[in-house]
């Protein structure tokens, strides 16, 4: 058998990127605040998926445990649901992102109407 210890790796070390110091948004306190954002929703939608379940589960089974929690696999009826529930609140909470700044100005700037 061949010495283990002696034999060459194909694993390099990791190395690591400079993305902290990157600023994507022009602001990174703006690129925090984004961040948090993102971070959130992700927390509501897994808090908000985990309470389908456990509803599913009191319905079909009458008690929860988390063991019946985390064994549990959607049907694709609900996978489909949960995929159209998810689009529409992203689309509630980030659509505003989207929207058009062309004429945004300073809270209580005078407008131009013209």
């Amino acid at each position: 058998m061949a010495d283990d210890k002696n034999r060459p790796k194909a694993a390099m070390d990791f190395i690591k990127g400079d993305t902290d110091a990157a600023v994507f948004l022009g602001n990174p306190h703006i690129d925090n605040l984004m961040s948090i954002v993102i971070a959130i929703g992700a927390e509501i939608w897994a808090d908000r998926q985990r309470s389908r379940i456990i509803e599913h589960l009191l319905e079909t089974k009458g008690k929860v445990t988390k063991a019946m929690i985390e064994q549990y696999v959607p049907t694709e009826e609900q996978k489909t649901a949960w995929a159209d529930e998810r689009d529409t609140m992203t689309k509630r909470v980030y659509g505003v992102l989207a929207r058009d700044t062309s004429n945004a100005r300073p809270f209580g700037e005078p407008r131009d109407f013209k």
